[in-house]
């Protein structure tokens, strides 16, 4: 089942100003790192953590339900894998930042994402501060307040 966090203080979409954040869609299997994705992404005031969830099946269900700006997979999930989710995006020619954040980032699974459409590869072991100083500019570049 995915996971709807809270918005902007409790807010709703709908009750938003139409200068919003990035809608990000947070697709992570440990609760631990998706609380702590989640503060990262969201720390800047730019973007926020629509939907989080720890499978493939709710994740491709997601993104079939609602457009968002940005998303956030990792490789290995509770149920199949975050590689049939870039798989759908690339399909569904998404209009997506997506961001693969991964503990195997290996030349070959990098590769692998990047024929797939991974826009952005982050080590979940090195890179982890990257994220939100890559949403934040994104957001900026294109106008979120």
């Amino acid at each position: 089942m995915a996971v709807r966090l809270e918005l902007v203080r409790g807010a709703q979409m709908e009750d938003l100003p139409s200068a919003r954040p990035l809608q990000v869609l947070l697709i992570e299997d440990s609760p631990l790192i998706r609380e702590a994705v989640a503060e990262l992404v969201e720390s800047g005031g730019r973007a926020c953590v629509v939907a989080a969830v720890d499978n493939e099946a709710e994740a491709i269900a997601e993104l079939h339900s609602h457009a968002y700006e940005v998303v956030i997979v990792d490789l290995k999930l509770r149920a199949g894998t975050g590689f049939g989710v870039l798989r759908m995006l690339q399909e569904s020619h998404a209009d997506a930042l997506v961001i693969v954040f991964t503990n195997f980032a290996t030349p070959a699974i990098r590769k692998r994402c990047a024929e797939l459409g991974g826009t952005w590869f982050f080590d979940k072991s090195s890179d982890f501060e990257a994220i939100g100083e890559l949403i934040a500019r994104h957001a900026a570049q294109r106008g979120f307040s």
